[in-house]
């Protein structure tokens, strides 16, 4: 019994042209004959071919999806009509191929003349959050498709995670003395314990004590290089952010700043005499809940 166009191709049944055109050349790569020597490829290749030739026509696939295979007999699809090689569209060659067939737009479906650039590599990288943000040097040692690329890459500073960077000259050789191409790398930028992130701004929680927030402190605090004091104004509330201008990552696109966000952090443990003195303070001052919404909720 033959097996559904959409199950062959691996898609679902709402796919979108530009999905069936993709999924098309991935096994049409896997599976031709002049590259996959196993013993049921033509096969495969054919089944694949014959799946595509339908779900590709827009008037053939609304015909499949209504009667099935019934369709083919009706309209005497599949076998691989699309005209090219074997079946396949010269895009489709070009894809499988590469530069032995004129990839890259150039003389397609005839085989290359002139020199032709080589490939791009591609690659991912972690780097750390300093090395991110202030910029600095990553070493790389990965396997490429001819050997190893072992290289120290500048990372500048500012990068944030989903950024790339395109070493020029250390993707796949050229041919017919054409230049290689890149190395393009995608960037992956680990967490930091305790320093965060937004855009070029820097934040850091800062903790105090019950005590600094009501009457006040200067605070040090650590930087992406080296410290600042800050000052804690009587009555700081926990979450507020205290600005320092222009201490953030000085990035291609400008300068961030820095922000402490203030954290009060009660005591875990408090000796009887401590919590008595606690809350007989707390008797004497004025609740912060005394204005709206909790009014209403008095006045019941």
């Amino acid at each position: 019994m033959a097996r559904d166009y959409y199950e062959i191709l691996g898609v679902a049944r709402d796919a979108t042209a530009d999905q069936i055109r993709s999924a098309h050349r991935k096994l049409a790569r896997k599976y031709h004959p002049d590259l996959n020597k196993a013993s049921n490829a033509s096969a495969m290749f054919k089944e694949t071919q014959d799946a595509y030739d339908v779900l590709s026509d827009t008037a053939k696939r609304a015909k499949y999806d209504r009667f099935g295979h019934a369709s083919d007999q009706q309209s005497n699809m599949g076998g691989g009509n699309a005209g090219g090689y074997g079946g396949v569209d010269a895009d489709t060659l070009e894809s499988i191929f590469g530069n032995f067939m004129g990839g890259g737009g150039r003389g397609r479906g005839k085989r290359a003349r002139g020199p032709q650039p080589g490939e791009d590599l591609t690659s991912t990288i972690q780097i750390g959050f300093i090395t991110a943000a202030l910029g600095g040097m990553h070493h790389i040692d990965l396997q490429g498709p001819t050997g190893a690329i072992v290289l120290d890459v500048r990372i500048p500073p500012g990068i944030s995670s989903e950024g790339q960077l395109r070493v020029r000259g250390k993707g796949g050789a050229g041919a017919g003395g054409g230049p290689n191409g890149d190395l393009v790398l995608s960037v992956k930028v680990a967490p930091h314990p305790w320093f965060r992130r937004d855009d070029l701004d820097i934040l850091l929680d800062v903790p105090i004590s019950i005590v600094e927030a009501t009457l006040g402190a200067k605070v040090s605090v650590p930087l992406l290089q080296g410290s600042a004091e800050i000052r804690i104004e009587p009555g700081t509330p926990s979450g507020r952010k205290l600005r320092l201008k222009a201490k953030g990552i000085q990035g291609s696109q400008g300068v961030g700043d820095f922000y402490a966000v203030v954290r009060i952090e009660p005591p875990a443990k408090l000796s009887k005499e401590d919590a008595d003195m606690l809350r007989d303070l707390g008797e004497r001052l004025p609740s912060p809940r005394a204005g709206e919404p909790w009014a209403q909720l008095q006045a019941k």
